[in-house]
């Protein structure tokens, strides 16, 4: 059996119309957070399920589609989409999306990637490029002529490679 591809969908910066219809044909499941769904119904989608506090959605589109309010506004809507999946026993998953428009908010989502690390293996698409997450030992190919940065939110992880300048 193939694995799901599912796709987290948050309120940033997300493809151009024709384009996110092209992207999202990609995947099994299309999860929106929030006010990201206005988008993606927008774009005549229909998302797998709409998760958050669902103030940033359109009423319509709340009765329409299958909506999932995750409450406690001590965390923000990635974080508590986040704990929903690992309780769903979803552990890869690709996320678009992620800046929120808002460079606080970008820094804030990845500040949760990282405290969510070991939970998830994420692929985050941006227009700058695609962001992976790794446990153990990821293989890339096809870097050449390519810019790669490597973070690690763990002080004792030993990091090596081969070839990059």
């Amino acid at each position: 059996m193939k694995k799901e591809k599912i796709i987290l969908v948050l309120n940033g910066k997300l493809p151009k119309k024709n384009n996110l219809i092209n992207f999202l044909k990609n995947y099994n499941k299309i999860i929106c957070v929030d006010g990201a769904a206005n988008r993606v119904v927008n774009a005549q989608i229909k998302p797998n399920y709409i998760l958050g506090d669902l103030d940033s959605i359109k009423k319509t589109i709340i009765s329409n589609n299958k909506t999932i309010k995750l409450h406690n506004q001590n965390y923000n809507d990635l974080y508590k989409s986040l704990d929903w999946l690992k309780k769903e026993k979803i552990t890869e998953i690709d996320i678009i999306g992620i800046d929120g428009k808002r460079p606080d908010h970008m820094i804030g989502n990845f500040d949760i990637i990282f405290k969510k690390i070991n939970d998830f293996n994420i692929k985050i698409f941006t227009d700058h490029g695609t962001f992976y997450t790794i446990k153990k030992k990821k293989i890339f190919k096809d870097c050449l002529n390519k810019q790669v940065s490597i973070f690690s939110p763990f002080l004792k992880n030993k990091i090596s490679s081969y070839g990059l300048k």
